[in-house]
């Protein structure tokens, strides 16, 4: 039943990813709910099932958009492999320190971006000043929820 409930998690987020960024973007902004998946199953379970879902949800975003393809996928595993490896150093049991890490694995995760962009493509690959000072907000209020949800639904453990 537990594999079931990660299937079910991974096509929800992929939906999920798709309708805020085509409905409910404001001025370019929306949260960036795979990211905030991926840090959840890391910081929850492990940096193995992160980095799983973290690659998987990464070629889904590759695939929709039109830039350096991999990029989104490389970044997504990375950061699972962080925070799971650091998640027995913090505790993500309640709200701030979720909004933490999810906050600064945002703002981490656009600055690889970038500078993914710059090793492979020769230019960076930047998300915007506008997505990159609001998205993390957008995203910390979401974490808890995000948590909440995954919590929920699956245990690997």
């Amino acid at each position: 039943m537990k594999y079931f409930l990660c299937v079910v998690l991974f096509l929800l987020g992929m939906l999920a990813q798709w309708g805020c960024s085509t409905y409910l973007s404001f001025f370019g902004i929306a949260p960036q709910i795979l990211l905030i998946l991926t840090v959840v199953v890391a910081s929850t379970q492990g940096p193995v099932p992160g980095q799983c879902f973290g690659f998987a949800w990464g070629l889904f975003l590759d695939v929709l958009g039109a830039h350096l393809f991999g990029a989104n996928a490389l970044g997504l595993t990375v950061a699972a492999y962080l925070v799971g490896m650091g998640r027995r150093q913090m505790d993500v049991s309640s709200p701030i320190p979720q909004i933490m890490v999810v906050g600064a694995s945002t703002v981490a995760y656009f600055l690889f971006l970038g500078g993914a962009g710059i090793v492979f493509a020769r230019h960076a690959f930047w998300v915007g000043w506008t997505a990159f000072l609001f998205d993390p907000l957008l995203n910390c209020l979401v974490a808890p929820a995000a948590f909440y949800v995954v919590d929920r639904m699956i245990d690997l453990e």
